[in-house]
């Protein structure tokens, strides 16, 4: 295993994993590990992404091992909080189902509790998207569509460059069927499960259904932001983090949904 991760933050301290979303890299939690420098931050880039664009995408189950395996061999204590945006948060999915011994808190935001629906459209819109991701000027709206600060449009363009359509395709393939596995309902491992409230229906929908499968887990909205509005509004993101592995109060700004499970950690 070579992933690379970038390492900041307070050696000793608990450490807290972040993992980006599809076409990215760990270039996307920059105000994140700025504001949270108190802790042991491990910024990883997926295989198939940035620094690890020479690693192979296999699947959900393989990059979740991985990252299972780096917090074995890097965390403080073997043993990480882990933070996961769009395809960063079903791979903490997946290291709930199969790895909740090496977590300690959770937090997801951006992903689909069941199958997509018009999945019948998945090919012809991969087919299209192989044309548009290689074109800048596509790749400029998107990144102003997404808040994309002006200072980080470069990194965004330069990641969907060098991305490979093949990886693209198969980790869209893999979502567009994800179901939330049953068995989370008996993983206490805390987690927070969040969304903007401008995202999709089936994003804001899985808020309330896992945090209704998982005993120890809460949902939350962020009104008036999208999908990556870790960037659109970094305090309010950073805040909850600290507040979810802290044990303290989240943010009053974020709309709790029906169905969690818990109030407290």
């Amino acid at each position: 295993m070579s992933l690379y991760v970038h390492e900041t933050g307070t050696p000793g301290t608990p450490s807290i994993v972040f993992l980006h979303g599809v076409g990215a890299s760990g270039w996307i939690w920059e105000k994140q590990i700025a504001a949270l420098a108190d802790f042991h931050c491990m910024n990883v880039d997926l295989p198939g992404h940035g620094k690890s664009n020479h690693e192979t995408w296999v699947s959900l189950k393989d990059a979740a091992d991985q990252i299972a395996t780096l917090i074995q061999r890097c965390a403080t204590n073997a043993r990480a909080h882990v933070v996961g945006l769009s395809l960063g948060a079903y791979i903490a999915l997946v290291l709930l189902e199969h790895h909740a011994d090496v977590l300690d808190h959770v937090v997801m935001s951006g992903v689909t509790a069941a199958p997509m629906p018009n999945r019948a459209l998945l090919n012809p819109q991969l087919w299209l998207m192989s044309v548009l991701i290689k074109r800048r000027w596509f790749l400029n709206i998107q990144a102003r569509s997404l808040h994309v600060p002006p200072e980080m449009q470069s990194a965004f363009t330069k990641n969907l460059l060098a991305m490979s359509m093949q990886t693209y395709s198969q980790i869209w393939h893999e979502a567009a069927y994800f179901h939330v596995p049953p068995s989370l309902n008996h993983v206490n491992t805390p987690a927070l499960i969040t969304a903007g409230s401008r995202e999709s229906k089936i994003i804001k929908q899985a808020v309330d259904t896992i945090s209704k499968v998982m005993p120890n887990a809460q949902g939350r909205l962020a009104p008036g932001l999208g999908h990556g509005w870790n960037i659109e509004a970094p305090d309010l993101f950073n805040a909850m983090v600290r507040a979810w592995i802290m044990g303290a109060p989240l943010p009053h700004r974020l709309q709790a949904v029906n169905g969690g499970n818990s109030t407290s950690r």
